[in-house]
């Protein structure tokens, strides 16, 4: 299920090195095993460094945060940093001008299975927060 994307293709933003062309230049999305995916193509390389987390609980609320320090993106669930981040460089995200979606994620230019769910409080801000800074319930 898609929970994020930014609109567009990788391929049309000069991306290749990903899983497809076609696939959006960031993207935060949940397996059908319940694991958390965030992929994104940073600016300066042809990369798509890509953050996995462990299987997510159904039938509770859950915080995500995904924090970019302008060298490396890092993944929390419940505060707590996932094991399988991704250790590639990862500064900024390649955009094409497009939006982004919250709810949804584009592949090819179109939206599939959106997330089905509840999604609260999301804060997009100009700077990396560190975990006390997050919105969390505790």
């Amino acid at each position: 299920m898609g929970i994020l994307s930014w609109e567009g293709r990788a391929g049309d933003a000069g991306k290749h090195s990903g899983w497809s062309d076609a696939e959006p230049t960031c993207s935060l999305n949940l397996s059908p095993e319940r694991f958390l995916q965030f992929v994104v193509y940073p600016v300066p390389v042809d990369a798509d460094p890509t953050s996995w987390s462990h299987a997510l609980p159904i039938g509770r609320w859950t915080h995500l945060a995904v924090v970019n320090d302008g060298r490396h993106t890092t993944v929390y669930v419940d505060g707590s940093r996932i094991a399988r981040n991704a250790i590639e460089v990862s500064n900024g995200i390649t955009t094409l001008g497009k939006p982004f979606a919250i709810g949804g994620t584009q592949f090819d230019g179109a939206f599939g299975q959106g997330f089905y769910g509840w999604i609260g409080d999301t804060r997009i801000v100009d700077r990396a927060l560190r975990p006390n800074q997050f919105l969390r319930v505790v």
